[in-house]
C-alpha cells in the first residue's frame, strides 16, 4: 500500500486530478474563525460568528493572540519582570468566557479555542489560510497615542482584512435602522471586475442561507473627456451602460439562486458613499478587494477601507480566489 501511495503521489497527472477535489473537501470542513482581542469589544463579532457557524454547519474556532509588552526604562534597558503568567491567566479567562458564551448560544456548534503568544496580525493572517471565514470586531480607535503608534494600532483590522487568505467579515458594535422601513437584505457592490464576481457569489450564498434578498449596487459617474475638445458620451448612454453592467454581473447568480430576490440599484455617486448609505438596515454589506496584501497600503484609500470604516452593518471583504467561481458552484450543486 505504501508503494502504491508513493507511486500515485509521484504521478503528475494523478496529482493534478486529485488536487482540486482535495481543495474542495478542505473547504467543506474549514472552520469559521473569530478573533477575540484582549481589550474587549468582540461580543458582537463572537455572536455573529456563532450564528454563521451554526447556519453553515461548520466548526467555530476562537483565536486569541497576545504579545508581551516591551517597556524601556530611562536608561534604555528592558526590565526583567516576567508578566507572562499574568497575561496567560487573563487570556485563559477571556477565552473561557468566549467558549461559555458560544455553548450557551449554540450548543450544537463544534467549538474550539487557542491562545497564541505572538503578533495578533500575524496570528490572524496565519489562521485565515485554513479558514472558511474570518470574523473580526470593529476597528478600535487609538485615542491619544502618538502619530506612528496610532497608525499601527488603528490599522490592525485593515491589515488583516487586506492580507487574509479567506473572506473577512468586520462586525460593528451596533447597527443603525434604515430611514425607511425596508426588509433586511444583503448589499453587494458591483463594478464589473473579477473581484466583484467573487463578492457577488458570496452575497448570494449569504442571502440564500438567511432567506432574504440581494441588492446589487453599482455606482457610476459621467465619462471623462475623450479628447482635447472635451467630447464625452451622453449621460443617458453612460447610465444605460451602467444598468447593463450590473444586470450582466448578477445574471449567472440569478440562475444559480432563483429563490433569492434580486434588486439592482444604479446610483450616480462615489462607490464607497453608495455602499455606506446602503448599509443602513442591511444584514450584510459585501465588497470585493483588488488583491491580497498584508502591508499598510493594501486597502488604504480604497473602497473596501472606506466601507469597513463607515458602514453601520457587518461588512464582508472578499478577495478573488477565496470563493468558488460559478462553474465550481454548478459542480457542487450537481453532486
Amino acid at each position: 500500500m505504501q508503494e502504491l501511495e508513493s507511486a500515485l503521489l509521484s504521478d503528475p497527472a494523478f496529482t493534478r486530478a486529485v488536487l482540486p477535489v482535495a481543495r474542495r473537501l478542505q473547504r467543506l470542513s474549514a472552520p469559521v474563525v473569530v478573533g477575540v482581542p484582549a481589550e474587549g469589544g468582540s461580543a458582537s463579532a463572537l455572536e455573529w460568528a456563532t450564528a454563521e457557524a451554526a447556519g453553515q454547519q461548520r466548526p467555530l474556532r476562537i483565536v486569541h493572540a497576545f504579545a508581551a509588552p516591551v517597556v524601556l526604562d530611562p536608561l534604555g534597558f528592558v526590565p526583567t519582570v516576567d508578566t507572562l503568567p499574568v497575561q496567560q491567566a487573563a487570556a485563559a479567562r477571556l477565552v473561557d468566557g468566549a467558549l461559555a458564551r458560544v455553548r450557551a448560544l449554540a450548543p450544537d456548534v463544534e467549538v474550539s479555542a487557542c491562545i497564541v503568544r505572538g503578533s495578533p496580525r500575524r496570528v490572524l493572517l496565519r489562521e485565515s489560510r485554513d479558514a472558511h471565514l474570518l470574523v473580526l470586531g470593529p476597528r478600535r480607535r487609538s485615542g491619544r497615542r502618538p502619530g506612528v503608534q496610532r497608525l499601527l494600532h488603528g490599522s490592525l483590522t485593515l491589515q488583516v482584512t487586506a492580507g487574509a487568505g479567506c473572506p473577512v467579515t468586520v462586525v460593528h458594535l451596533s447597527g443603525a435602522a434604515a430611514p425607511d422601513v425596508v426588509p433586511p437584505r444583503v448589499v453587494v457592490g458591483v463594478d464589473g471586475l473579477p473581484r466583484s464576481d467573487a463578492a457577488t457569489g458570496f452575497a448570494f450564498r449569504a442571502a440564500s442561507r438567511r432567506g432574504i434578498g440581494v441588492t446589487a449596487v453599482h455606482a457610476w459617474a459621467a465619462d471623462c473627456p475623450a479628447d482635447l475638445e472635451a467630447v464625452t458620451a451622453p449621460l443617458v448612454t453612460t447610465e444605460a451602460a451602467a444598468h447593463a453592467l450590473v444586470e450582466g454581473a448578477v445574471a449567472t447568480w440569478r440562475e444559480l439562486y432563483p429563490h433569492v430576490p434580486v434588486t439592482t440599484e444604479v446610483v450616480r455617486r462615489r462607490p464607497a458613499a453608495a455602499l455606506v448609505a446602503g448599509s443602513a438596515g442591511a444584514a450584510l454589506v459585501v465588497v470585493g478587494s483588488r488583491y491580497r496584501r498584508a502591508g499598510l497600503g493594501a486597502v488604504f484609500g480604497s473602497v473596501s477601507r472606506a466601507v469597513v470604516n463607515g458602514a453601520v452593518s457587518p461588512v464582508a471583504v472578499v478577495h478573488p480566489g477565496t470563493e468558488p467561481s460559478p462553474p465550481e458552484v454548478y459542480r457542487w450543486a450537481s453532486r
